[in-house]
């Protein structure tokens, strides 16, 4: 998944019906809304959440991470929109970024109490208190798919090149391409190509077939961190420098069988 955080596009309820209201108040006063969230459908293709909810006043839809027991962490605000009228809401918001492991966010509303178009809530306070109904604060929670760190090699036999995916979550590693031993392991002391990823994120790189492989030779890329930070592959077998990255004590690597 890319680093691709959007905000919060509300859609609000028609003029027509805040008219309506504002023309038969004491009947809207009679059939108050009742504050409710509801997160619909979680679409990890177009990386999005479909939510529906509805608030009694001015205020605030609110997100925050999840704490490591599982609540909101309210010290913590990740986006947050203003409700500039009571109604119903309902659309889709792009959800945080995936890291390496599962990750649960919660939807809280607030009121905006004082209604001074801030947001001013934190812990302990009263200003701008959390939406409750019966005691209960509204909110909604939702979990976002880790993606674990990978490689993966396709070649492209028409163009004789090579495209590596994969994403990382460290910054300073580096993109290791080597041959294989006649074990079939990576062979670590002949490094094909070093390519250096100062940044965590989602890499492409597209290369040209290497001279030194033939059909039916294997290509491995690996992962290993660059350390001492010298931009230099070091690693040797039970040495200490530039270890594979591992996740879940597994090294990050892919083969690929020249066709």
């Amino acid at each position: 998944m890319t680093g691709k955080q959007g905000g919060i596009m509300i859609r609000f309820a028609s003029a027509a019906l805040i008219a309506a209201c504002l023309l038969m108040l004491p009947a809207c006063r009679q059939s108050a809304l009742t504050p409710m969230l509801d997160i619909q459908d979680l679409n990890t293709e177009d990386n999005t959440i479909s939510v529906s909810f509805a608030i009694d006043k001015v205020g605030w839809l609110v997100l925050h991470p999840a704490t490591a027991e599982g609540e909101p962490d309210t010290s913590e605000v990740l986006k947050k929109s203003p409700l500039a009228v009571a109604g119903t809401y309902s659309d889709d918001m792009t959800m945080p970024d995936a890291t390496s492991t599962d990750s649960t966010f919660f939807l809280v509303l607030y009121y905006d109490d004082p209604a001074d178009k801030k947001f001013t809530f934190t812990p302990g306070n009263d200003a701008d208190p959390p939406v409750e109904v019966d005691g209960e604060t509204v909110q909604g929670s939702f979990t976002v798919p880790g993606v674990p760190p990978y490689i993966e090699m396709t070649q492209n036999v028409s163009d004789d090149t090579i495209t590596i995916n994969g994403i990382t979550y460290q910054a300073g590693l580096l993109l290791v391409l080597c041959p294989a031993t006649p074990e079939g392991e990576p062979d670590t002391s002949t490094t094909i190509k070093i390519y250096e990823l100062p940044y965590a994120n989602e890499f492409t790189i597209t290369i040209t077939m290497p001279g030194t492989l033939d059909e039916g030779d294997t290509l491995f890329a690996m992962l290993h961190y660059d350390n001492p930070n010298d931009d230099l592959f070091t690693y040797v077998p039970d040495g200490d420098e530039d270890l594979p990255v591992k996740f879940n004590d597994i090294a990050i690597v892919d083969s690929l069988e020249i066709q």
